[in-house]
């Protein structure tokens, strides 16, 4: 009897010492990014300028970005497709929508982002994340003439891993 307690009693004690701490992904832990984006004054370049009444919708998407349903703001943070090299936003500046929340006026511009997608492992408990490689941005304001005058990147080879700067400056 004596030797079964003292058996119990060191299984015990391993199994208690194999256990792992929980896998649990920290908040503070990095996921995909967004690109963000900062508008500025194309008159005085060192300032940034409010777009307004901004409407921004994606392209396969029926719905509006909540943060940008006729709002005005001096930021955008868009989230990229991972499924895909490429992403296509409506940026509607000056909206005016009807009771039904159709737009009857506004300068609408088309933005492509293209990019490579790359999945990062993160960590056991957080799994992968995408990141985006060789960021390219293009607007194209159809038959109106463009609101956003000129993009520009952070930098050249702009690979966004994170949402701690901007990753574009939008002139308008």
């Amino acid at each position: 009897m004596k030797h079964l307690k003292l058996y119990l009693l060191i299984i015990l004690s391993c199994s208690l010492l194999t256990c792992e701490r929980d896998d649990l992904c920290s908040e503070t832990t990095a996921t995909t990014p967004s690109l963000i984006i900062d508008f500025y004054n194309n008159n005085a370049t060192d300032s940034q300028k409010d777009a307004i009444g901004l409407y921004v919708i994606g392209e396969d998407n029926d719905d509006v970005l909540s943060d940008y349903n006729v709002e005005t703001v001096n930021q955008l943070i868009l989230p990229l497709r991972t499924d895909q090299n490429s992403t296509v936003f409506y940026l509607t500046n000056n909206t005016v929508l009807d009771d039904d929340g159709n737009i009857t006026s506004g300068n609408t511009d088309t933005i492509t982002i293209t990019y490579e997608a790359e999945d990062v492992y993160v960590s056991r408990a957080c799994g992968y994340k995408t990141i985006f490689k060789d960021v390219f941005v293009t607007v194209d304001g159809g038959a109106d003439a463009n609101w956003i005058i000129l993009a520009q990147p952070e930098n050249d080879n702009l690979t966004i891993e994170d949402e701690t700067t901007t990753h574009y400056f939008f002139y308008h």
